[in-house]
């Protein structure tokens, strides 16, 4: 059976989903284009799969740029914050999820309509980016964890349920489903855990460019 392949919040079933996907967000590019904003979040989670990771990112990454290689293929390099650049293989960058990511992306899934609620709820009263002072939309907004992340939220409620990531099953979803990220299957888990998201979870609204540079 197939292992999964986790980019970020997005779930593929198959490499062959995943390189699909990447292939064409590439494809809309042109040989010195700069990537969007949005392609540059969903790019740099994939390059956390990289195992040269680090070496490649540097003291951070400013922009991704398209290139062409020897081939005529387009490629993709980081440009530092330092001003120095280096190319870096997506190809490498694709391989199965650990049980640990699978799981997490579950529980992302889990409250995904509360996520969407705030976000919604936000746009009707926050206009403008708090940090970069930009205009808000709903394509150009993200939603971010102040106080604790999510990783943190979610080792907190397995500490206090007394579960492993291990011990989690899951449910696939259906596949004309476009999330596929997995379903918890225990519908009592999944009460619990919306309760201690709803008590404990702290939520901004921010433009993409800021978070990405917050994360950065």
């Amino acid at each position: 059976m197939a292992k999964p392949i986790v980019i970020g919040d997005i779930q593929f079933k198959t490499k062959t989903a995943a390189k699909a996907e990447i292939r064409h967000r590439i494809g809309q590019y042109e040989a010195g284009d700069i990537l969007s904003i949005a392609d540059q979040v969903f790019f740099e989670e994939l390059f956390k799969l990289h195992d040269e990771y680090f070496e490649k990112i540097g003291p951070g990454i400013k922009h991704i740029q398209v290139e062409m290689d020897f081939h005529r293929n387009r490629c993709l390099y980081i440009h530092r914050t330092d001003g120095s650049q280096i190319d870096i293989s997506w190809v490498h960058c694709i391989q199965p999820a650990s049980t640990k990511t699978v799981v997490s992306t579950a529980f992302r899934r889990a409250v995904k309509e509360r996520v969407m609620t705030f976000k919604s709820s936000q746009l009707s009263e926050v206009c403008r980016c708090p940090i970069l002072n930009i205009p808000l939309d709903y394509e150009n907004s993200h939603v971010a964890y102040t106080e604790y992340s999510f990783e943190s939220l979610l080792d907190d409620f397995l500490d206090q349920v007394g579960v492993t990531f291990e011990s989690i099953e899951l449910i696939n979803p259906s596949p004309d489903d476009s999330d596929q990220r997995g379903i918890l299957k225990n519908p009592g888990l999944k009460a619990q855990w919306d309760r201690f998201y709803d008590s404990n979870a702290r939520l901004t609204l921010m433009s993409a460019e800021a978070n990405l540079r917050r994360q950065g």
